[in-house]
């Protein structure tokens, strides 16, 4: 995914560059814009979904504002909503993620400005309509907040005979938690200060591919899909390892102590057998990469402002 990214960054710097360089090209007359409406589905790719899982796919939609600069130059704004979300059981295969059984599931509110490169030029020919395929690239700002869904194990006990969930936890069950503040991997906690809480707002840099048709004087439609390079590894509140009981309880309360390891659910009363623990530094999650999330979305615009294409000459 990094060689990918860091291609597309070049690609797309070059081709700005050169669209820039001194000679004739044209400009449209009265700043044509358009807005619209975008829909589709969102996913991500992290801990809990190393690649697409499409039964995680959600529905997304929000507002889309372009201003064509040029017939191969156009600058948007986004406002989007959509939910991410991912479940170690998506995987059966895999002995850790079944032992591990974590699941969480986000909103995602984005606001992001965005540079389009409409690789043919989006200008009305002998064909018919503008149209044409494009890259996108730009940044935006958005906010998550991971949760997951609490199970009450009421009159289970662990390998010890020790209750799995104390009796206060009751209160919570089938409730979805939100699982920054209980710090999980034991963030800000006194022997692990080091480890920040991550902040639930933050920077994107979206980047895509897309096509276009304006399919009569004032409407258009379009499709991309749109990768989101984020800057946390956080986006399922899975990134590092696994910290004792102990630690975790003992600085957030009960429930924190069992947010962490979902393990205890996979017990089954019916067999006796104890679920396997997680011990302390055991990894949780894994640090080699950042997460993304992503939208596939169909848009619909419409001119509000605009005027006929004129040349102008450098």
């Amino acid at each position: 995914m990094k060689t990918l990214t860091a291609l597309f960054f070049a690609v797309f710097t070059l081709v700005i560059s050169s669209f820039s360089h001194a000679q004739a090209k044209k400009r449209f007359n009265g700043k044509p814009i358009e807005a619209g409406l975008t829909f589709g589905a969102s996913n991500y790719m992290g801990d809990l979904s190393p690649s697409v899982a499409l039964g995680e796919s959600h529905l997304m939609g929000g507002l889309i504002c372009r201003f064509n600069y040029s017939d191969f130059l156009t600058f948007r704004g986004n406002a989007v909503f959509g939910q991410i979300s991912g479940n170690d059981k998506n995987y059966n295969d895999d002995a850790f993620r079944n032992r591990r059984n974590l699941n969480f599931k986000s909103n995602i509110v984005e606001f992001s400005a965005i540079a389009e490169w409409n690789i043919f030029g989006y200008e009305e020919t002998t064909r018919g309509l503008p149209s044409s395929p494009f890259l996108f690239l730009g940044l935006g700002l958005y906010k998550f907040n991971p949760k997951s869904k609490f199970q009450y194990l009421e009159g289970r006990n662990d390998a010890s005979g020790v209750a799995i969930h104390n009796a206060q936890l009751k209160v919570f069950d089938n409730q979805w938690i939100e699982l920054q503040t209980l710090s999980t991997e034991a963030q800000e906690t006194t022997k692990y200060n080091e480890r920040k809480r991550y902040l639930l707002t933050q920077l994107s840099i979206p980047i895509g591919v897309g096509f276009k048709k304006q399919f009569n004087d004032f409407w258009a439609w379009g499709i991309e899909l749109g990768m989101r390079k984020t800057f946390t590894d956080y986006l399922d509140d899975v990134s590092i390892d696994f910290v004792d009981d102990q630690i975790v309880a003992g600085a957030n309360g009960y429930l924190a102590g069992a947010m962490k390891d979902r393990g205890p659910e996979l017990n089954d009363p019916t067999t006796g057998l104890p679920y396997e623990k997680f011990f302390n530094g055991e990894p949780r999650g894994s640090m080699k990469g950042k997460d993304w999330y992503m939208f596939l979305n169909f848009t619909i615009t419409r001119k509000i402002v605009g005027g006929k294409a004129v040349c102008f000459q450098f």
